[in-house]
């Protein structure tokens, strides 16, 4: 096993011995020693390989001090021992993560991280797969273990900017409480027991080794479990955290109640575990499941059947008049059959009923259906529980696999991480035992053979000196259960006792019993004792009884079960979980069909070649007591897991043995740069054979003869500190070869800069360069190679001049802007451009906007009409320091997006066209050097806190292009072809003026008296000046020569929970599928506190005055102005579509009724709830109102799953009994019901969600024909109306005036109709 490179540590100085001084004084002598604040006392020996005495009382001794001190782990050499402490010791922080990163096992104290540690460098270093092995009884810490491994790969390995790799890395994180909820459970000996074991095989990319792929194998699920557990013990967690927590709609869908309403959750008297939180726990799986990428519809299934599971437990059974079983409660079974969406009386036939075929040769015989006594029947009943999960679990597993595929790059490189079952003995102990104490026996033998065994022929191959050591080779006891010949074993006798009484499971029993003394004749492992046989394991000595386990062994499923999920109406069931050729497989009479010994005996053995072509490391875990408490050590407990474990014979050959063996090739191309006789420069310069040099490369580093052997083509190193030395050493040769480049490079770009320095003084004194153009050649360094630029942009006489709108003038047009919106600091830069806005009613619009920047703030000014009067107002203010990035395109387009760090809705992102957006990116860079400049072909930024917008940019080439412009449109900017994005200016033309009036060349932010501007304003604002005139090759300011590229990130988008595909159904193919009633999707929204501060209402509509709160004069008046010009769409009258016909589906007992918690109203009117925040309103349904401002109210459904704004005019507070009469039934409703809801139309909130598109307008014309309230509103309404649209086009005339018209709203996607 290869040991890991280790960098960093500090050599030491070599002191000559001080020569004694003939007087008194000290001076010259040997310096006094320092005590090491920094290193902690360590109790015991941290490698037990370093015991004086080496036997298992002293081994356990060592351990035990260790423990009391809460130290837990402890080496063998390269062999992690690890003690379970029951408790946090808060060892596992990332802080403590990152002191193991790039360091060796003896630099720091013995932990599990310095394992995954040694795994992740050997990886990459020589490019071998790697796995590690835990081992250990039940509850000794495997699974925990495992967990932090995967922590510390996954945090080590990923590099965290690209997106793939963490959302791979995310999703091997999630498969923990994911597959702990469905795979784990509380037992005696532990709380969070595997029931079940997986094989986590990491795959990695070649050359940066980041993890691409990730693929489980699953082993032996205890599937008894879900039917049957021990008193004090629990059905597997998910069940009891899905039937306390579930969400409302699953409990109406699927009448789930609690964990003792159900025979299965309750049976073992255990439902409340100390330590274990099932509200956490699930939420955490539902979060796992999201992270993985199940589907809403896929998790819907997931707890459909577990709903089904539990209903089918609850079926129970009373004796008829001739002594055969019999359904005690119709209505139970009912339900089931409703969930599994089959026939009730087909089940009901199914459990209690046994078909039998008869066949005379070739021919097909008679069919008798053999009625069934309560014991048969309830075996039936629990055989259909246990295949159902079963399936689903071996489901998930696969669906999970799907996800961790990754990309389809190749990586043969991997890390494998394999949980288990511990070793177990039980009072009784069946099948499922022998099961998991053979694969711990194969996993015993893979320990043996890759540590012990292989490790002694090694040293007799190479020849190398060394005491050999006695082990025991448990490979006879492995033989004894897996073996076909020439002695059968176990599994062997199995299968033939199966095929012998096949139809009767205790005669089968009886010949397995039989067959067990032909079994162990002559095996010393084994013991027959009627009934019941001893296999004497390494672990201890196991008793198994032989009853059921012939039965076990068939694992498969009645054929009349299989039938009954056939004819399930359910494709997740008939088509995912049992596919049809499982009962044709069964039917097939041609060959045997796999048994559950065949399986797991092909899994073992597919493991154990999977573990021996990697480099494997070994976790050897213990439990300390059966009490699972704190600082309980049970000596007599600890020193037999000790014994069987074979921590002795390990520590003893690894006192004997070499710590680093590597082939003479290897060893020479890891360590030829260390002797100057093999290596120059890098280069390999030794001409002899491989074996000289490695003698030449161990004289050269002064290695002594008794740290190493050379064997006959290994060279083995005895110490591990040797090894270390030898990397320290080859780590410092590129170290010093890297500083004497350095030195090499510096003294030539001092010469190259001091040569420059003197070609400049000498240039500068005969002519200086000009701030404008210097500070000009800044700003097109950042976009140097990245974007395309204007014609205009590269004339030689272009300058930036900074204030264009004269706004540091002592009087003129922008003094009296900034006196207006009252800025007081003095301006940087100050511009007209175009913003694009978006309003609730309509598409996004261009509109004009005044840009003034300070050393601060940007300040985005907006020209309004107050009572006809020309105002100007502040819209935004963005402070500079919370600029985020810069997004820019690669073309020739005047787009800037200015995205913030936190954006909120009164200082959003903005999107600004404007002609000096160049000289806006320069000046914000200079003031904020943190800002990111992002350049690409799409510019997404967000247009409200939380939803992202992108802007597509193409090349077009259409009448409606303008030359210097573009055409924004939908989401597109369409742009003619400029010049490359390599141009630079040329020098100034001669004769022309450094200070230009830029007027004549833009029609938009022109400035006027741009010279004046120049001169007012202050030194800060501009580049320091070197001289008045002429063109300097070394401008100021530093000119960026690489800078960052623009990654586009994809927007993370919420699916809508729950939506017309994501609620669970019967069979959504067949035309009968009940309709539920389950609340409309609408997210939650609070009204903010910017909100508050400007006067808004929670919500704004997008034509109907009627359903807007008055506005606030505060507001700013560009929102007036694009609502009042937006268009009306023609309103579209949605119908809910009439549900199809369901057969009767019974419910189960009816819910008790609750008072409620919030005053209730019904709706009078339907309200579509179009806009952003606001909730929709069926009319005739009762909702929660928790809070009341204005007009307007605070909305809740009844199930608390949605809230949000409605009118509060189109509510009425309504009596108790109208409450209750509107409460949601019970699951299943009857047909009746779902009829009447589906004829109503507004009553089916599918429906309600699908027209949440139509225009308020619609909703309106419905309201007023309901009474002369309606009438009256609508008259006030159209007044009003009539009034703002007289108000609206005096201001868009005013503003034609001023400034001309302004551009043609886009036809903007629907997406964009929701914005702020």
């Amino acid at each position: 096993m290869a040991i890991v490179k280790r960098g960093g540590r500090t050599k030491t100085k070599q002191q000559q011995v001080p020569a004694k001084s003939s007087g008194g004084g000290s001076s010259g002598g040997i310096k006094k020693a320092e005590f090491d604040i920094t290193k902690k006392k360590e109790v015991g020996v941290s490698d037990l390989t370093l015991l004086s005495k080496i036997t298992d009382e002293a081994i356990n001794e060592n351990l035990h001090k260790r423990f009391m001190n809460d130290t837990i782990y402890t080496y063998i050499g390269h062999v992690l021992i690890s003690v379970n402490p029951f408790r946090d010791l808060g060892i596992y922080t990332l802080e403590n993560l990152n002191k193991y990163k790039g360091r060796n096992r003896l630099e720091v104290p013995p932990h599990v991280f310095a394992i995954a540690e040694s795994m992740y460098y050997n990886l990459k270093s020589y490019g071998e797969n790697q796995c590690v092995i835990i081992s250990g009884e039940s509850g000794a810490g495997k699974t925990e273990a495992a967990k932090q491994i995967m922590q510390y790969i996954a945090n080590v390995s990923v590099n965290q900017d690209n997106v793939e790799i963490s959302k791979i890395k995310d999703m091997v994180l999630a498969t923990n409480p994911l597959l702990e909820s469905f795979g784990c459970a509380k037992t005696l000996r532990n709380n969070n027991s595997s029931r079940h074991g997986k094989y986590l095989e990491i795959k990695f990319s070649e050359g940066n080794y980041q993890p691409i792929a990730a693929h489980i194998t699953n082993y032996l699920l205890e599937k008894q479990r879900v039917v049957s557990q021990i008193t004090n013990e629990r059905n597997f967690h998910i069940f009891y955290q899905f039937t306390k927590h579930c969400p409302p709609q699953y409990q109406q869908m699927f009448g789930i109640q609690g964990p003792e309403t159900y025979v299965y959750t309750s049976a073992a008297k255990c439902i409340n575990v100390d330590g274990v939180d099932d509200a956490k726990d699930f939420q955490d799986t539902l979060n796992a499941m999201k992270i993985i990428g199940l589907t809403q519809q896929e998790q819907d299934n997931i707890f459909r059947m577990l709903a089904s599971i539990l209903w089918i437990g609850n079926i129970s059974f009373v004796e008829d008049e001739n002594g055969n079983a019999a359904i005690r409660d119709d209505s139970v079974t009912n339900f089931a059959a409703y969930l599994l969406d089959v026939n009730p009386e087909i089940l009901k036939k199914a459990i209690i009923e046994r078909t039998i075929e008869t066949s005379h040769g070739m021919r097909r015989g008679s069919t008798y259906h053999s009625p069934l006594n309560i014991v048969q029947a309830t075996a039936v009943r629990d055989a259909l529980a246990k295949g159902i999960y079963n399936n689903l679990f071996e489901w998930i597993v696969e669906r999970v696999n799907i996800s961790l595929a990754g990309s389809q790059q190749q990586s043969s490189k991997s890390i494998g991480i394999l949980d288990i079952y511990g070793f177990e003995i039980f009072e009784r102990n069946s099948f499922e035992q022998i099961c998991i104490n053979y694969v711990n026996e194969k996993l015993q033998q893979i320990f043996i053979q890759l540590t012990l065994k292989a490790e002694q022929d090694e040293y007799v191959q190479e020849q190398i000196k060394w005491t050999p050591i006695d082990y025991f080779n448990n490979k006879v006891v492995c033989d004894l259960i897996e073996a076909t010949r020439p002695q059968p074993g176990l599994f062997a006798a199995l299968n033939d006792s199966i095929k012998t009484a096949h139809a009767d499971s205790e005669a089968a029993d009886q010949v397995f019993a039989q067959r067990l003394s032909m079994v162990g004749a002559s095996n010393r492992h084994f013991e027959d004792r009627r009934g019941k046989f001893i296999i004497k394991h390494y672990a201890g000595d196991v008793t198994y009884d032989v009853a059921g386990m012939t039965d076990k062994n068939k694992d498969a499923m009645l054929r009349d079960l299989l039938e009954l999920v056939s004819t399930s109406q359910n494709s997740f069931i008939n088509q995912v979980l049992f596919p049809p050729d499982l009962l044709a497989q069964l039917t097939d009479s041609r060959k045997r069909p796999e048994t559950a010994s065949d399986k797991i005996k092909k899994s073992a053995n597919i493991l154990v070649d999977t573990l021996s072509q990697c480099t494997p490391s070994y976790i050897r875990t213990i439990k300390p007591n059966q009490t699972k408490k704190p600082r309980d050590y049970d000596n007599q407990q600890v020193l037999h897991q000790i014994k069987y474990l074979g921590l002795k014979e390990n520590v003893r050959i690894r006192r004997a043995g070499f710590a680093y063996r590597s082939t003479f090739e290897r060893f020479v191309q890891r360590f030829y740069l260390l002797s100057p006789a093999t290596g120059y420069a890098g280069d390999y310069i030794w001409r002899g054979d491989d074996i000289s040099a490695v003698k030449e490369i161990l004289k050269s580093c002064h290695i002594p003869p008794s740290e190493y052997q050379l064997g006959t083509t290994k060279v083995f190193i005895k110490t591990p500190e040797t090894l270390f030395a030898l990397e320290d050493m080859r780590d410092k040769y590129w170290h010093n070869m890297a500083a004497r480049i350095q030195r090499a490079w510096r003294r030539y770009v001092k010469r190259k800069e001091d040569a420059a320095k003197t070609i400049q003084n000498a240039w500068r004194i005969k002519k200086h360069g000009n701030q404008f153009e210097q500070f000009r050649d800044y700003g097109n360094g950042l976009l140097q190679g990245r974007k395309e630029r204007r014609r205009m942009s590269m004339l030689g006489s272009r300058a930036f001049m900074g204030d264009y709108l004269g706004c540091n003038y002592k009087s003129g047009y922008g003094r009296f802007i900034i006196n207006q919106v009252g800025i007081n600091e003095s301006v940087i830069f100050s511009s007209k451009g175009e913003i694009l806005l978006s309003k609730f009613g309509r598409s996004s619009k261009r509109l004009p906007r005044i840009f003034i920047v300070t050393k601060t703030s940007i300040y985005i000014i907006a020209e309004v009409l107050v009572e006809k009067r020309l105002q100007l107002q502040k819209e935004f203010t963005i402070p500079i320091s919370g600029i985020n990035y810069l997004g820019l395109s690669t073309f020739q387009d005047n787009w800037v997006a200015i995205s913030l760090h936190s954006p909120t809705p009164t200082t959003p992102d903005v999107f600004i066209n404007l002609d000096f957006k160049t000289e806006l990116v320069a000046q914000l860079k200079k003031l904020n050097p943190g800002i990111t400049i992002k350049i690409g072909p799409t510019i997404e930024y967000q247009k409200k806190p939380g939803k992202f917008h992108t802007v597509k940019f193409i090349i077009g080439a259409g009448p409606e292009i303008p030359n210097n412009g573009d055409h924004y449109k939908s989401g597109t900017v369409s742009v003619k072809q400029g010049l490359p994005a390599s141009s630079k200016n040329p020098k100034r033309p001669r004769g022309v003026s450094s200070k230009v009036d830029y007027s004549k060349y833009y029609n938009r932010g022109a400035a006027r008296k741009t010279a004046a501007a120049a001169q007012a304003t202050p030194r800060y604002n501009q580049p320091t000046p070197v001289a008045n005139s002429g063109y300097s090759a070394q401008p100021a300011y530093p000119i960026p020569q690489q800078p960052q590229q623009y990654q586009p990130q994809q927007s993370q988008q919420q699916t809508p929970y729950p939506t017309q595909s994501s609620i669970p159904s019967v069979n959504q193919n067949q035309s009968r599928q009940p309709q539920r009633k389950v609340p409309p999707p609408a997210p939650s929204l609070q009204v903010s506190a910017a909100q508050a501060a400007l006067g808004k209402s929670p919500t704004q509509q997008r034509q109907t005055p009627a359903h807007n709160p008055v506005a606030s004069p505060n507001r700013p008046a560009s929102t007036t102005i694009a609502t009042t010009t937006s268009h009306t769409s023609r309103p579209v009258k949605k119908t809910a579509p009439a549900p199809p016909v369901k057969k009767t589906a019974p419910p189960p007992p009816p819910p008790t009724l609750v008072k409620p918690k919030f005053p209730t109203y019904k709706a009078m009117f339907d309200y579509d709830g179009s806009v952003a925040g606001s909730i929709p309103l069926v009319k005739d349904t009762v909702y929660y109102v928790t809070q009341v401002n204005g007009k307007w109210g605070l909305v809740k459904t009844m199930d608390e799953t949605k809230e949000g704004w409605s009118p509060i005019d189109y509510l009425k507070e309504c009596s108790p009994n109208e409450t209750q009469k509107s409460a949601p039934p019970p699951p299943p409703p009857p047909p009746a019901a779902t009829a009447s809801a589906g004829a109503n139309g507004a009553s089916n909130p599918i429906s309600t969600t699908t027209s949440t598109n139509t225009t308020t307008s619609s909703h309106t014309t419905n309201a007023t024909s309901n009474g002369s309230l309606g009438n009256g509103l609508a008259d006030a309404l159209k007044a009003k109306k009539q009034e703002e649209t007289t108000l609206a086009g005096s201001l868009a005339d005013a503003l034609k005036k001023r400034q001309g018209a302004t551009r043609d709203s886009d036809d903007e996607e629907e997406e964009d109709d929701d914005d702020w």
